[in-house]
């Protein structure tokens, strides 16, 4: 499918799921068309200038500031965007300082949570068991969608005129992931291959991508039989005739804000109670930037590790809880 196609499909999505698949083609136009030099580096934002710049060196540690690390999910820019009206929106709940913080691309949000060079992330479930795994990082609260639920689906799809009907059609076939530490792109698929007994050696063979629109690309292209990824985008692209959902998983917990080991625990309970207190939808709507994108469209409840018991077993048992040489894969 070509870059002009995916882009004209873009304008025929209906409201319904255009929030979560414009930032997906987005981050896959990003990815095509390079990073800056910019990128390469770790960039702080400063919530009163709205400017950027360069990352403070260790030497330079600020103690009194509390920065927010991000998985990446629109352009660099907008991410930050969205993130700065929450963190002003938290200090003027806590009295604390806070800035954004944007992971350089040798990094990962995960590891620097753990290094402490973040005090607390926007991260995804399988970062966040990564990051209590090898950390002691610890998670307050989850994201609530759209429909007001904490918990999230994948699905694995095909092209329409396929002959994979079921899970269990795709054993000896190729299959595209998403990112590694993907929860909906890699985790849960491979969650759903191996409840049917399909463990990643029973493929042809595989690949991870690096956003679920790429998945969706190497589907629709026919360069994989069937790939993994959310489930809200493969909906909008089989309603629009591009792709065939073979199977939509079970609901797991969603995305939240985990905090590093080195936090006070009162400073992680005073911001926690005002994420819960946010309201996305009411009185802090005029002053957000397109937060409709981001993995808590409406808000934030409460989590604790125990919701994530089910998905450590199968991230432990498919070895995705290993850090390697000093990163987590």
């Amino acid at each position: 499918m070509s870059m002009n196609k995916t882009f004209e499909f873009l304008q025929k999505v209906n409201l319904k799921y255009s929030v979560k698949v414009i930032f997906l083609f987005v981050v896959l136009s990003t990815l095509l068309t390079g990073c800056s030099s910019q990128a390469e580096k770790a960039i702080d934002i400063d919530l009163e200038n709205r400017s950027y710049t360069e990352a403070r060196s260790n030497s330079q540690e600020v103690t009194d500031v509390i920065y927010l690390g991000f998985d990446r999910r629109l352009e660099t820019k907008e991410d930050v965007k969205m993130y700065v009206p929450l963190l002003n929106y938290l200090e003027k709940e806590t009295g604390y300082q806070f800035k954004v913080h944007v992971t350089p691309v040798n990094s990962s949000v995960v590891e620097e949570l753990g290094l402490e060079k973040i005090q607390m992330a926007a991260i995804g479930t399988l970062g966040y068991l990564q990051a209590s795994e090898n950390y002691d990082a610890i998670i307050t609260v989850k994201g609530l969608n759209m429909e007001d639920k904490d918990r999230y689906k994948a699905a694995i799809v095909t092209r329409p005129n396929s002959p994979i009907k079921t899970i269990s059609d795709i054993r000896g076939r190729s299959f595209a992931f998403g990112d590694p530490a993907s929860t909906q792109g890699h985790l849960i698929p491979r969650i759903m291959l191996s409840q049917k007994g399909i463990e990643i050696s029973s493929l042809k063979y595989f690949q991870n991508f690096a956003s679920h629109s790429e998945v969706a690309n190497a589907v629709m292209s026919g360069r994989f039989e069937a790939g993994g990824m959310q489930d809200t985008l493969a909906k909008a692209l089989e309603s629009e005739g591009l792709l065939k959902i073979v199977a939509v998983s079970e609901e797991y917990p969603s995305s939240g804000i985990a905090f590093s080991k080195g936090v006070h625990k009162d400073v992680i309970d005073r911001i926690t109670q005002a994420l819960v207190k946010f309201d996305p939808k009411g009185k802090e709507k005029a002053s957000l930037y397109h937060w409709e994108r981001s993995e808590m469209p409406h808000g934030f409840t409460y989590a604790n590790d125990q919701d994530y018991y089910e998905l450590r077993n199968w991230a432990d048992k498919f070895g995705l809880l290993k850090k390697v040489e000093g990163e987590i894969k």
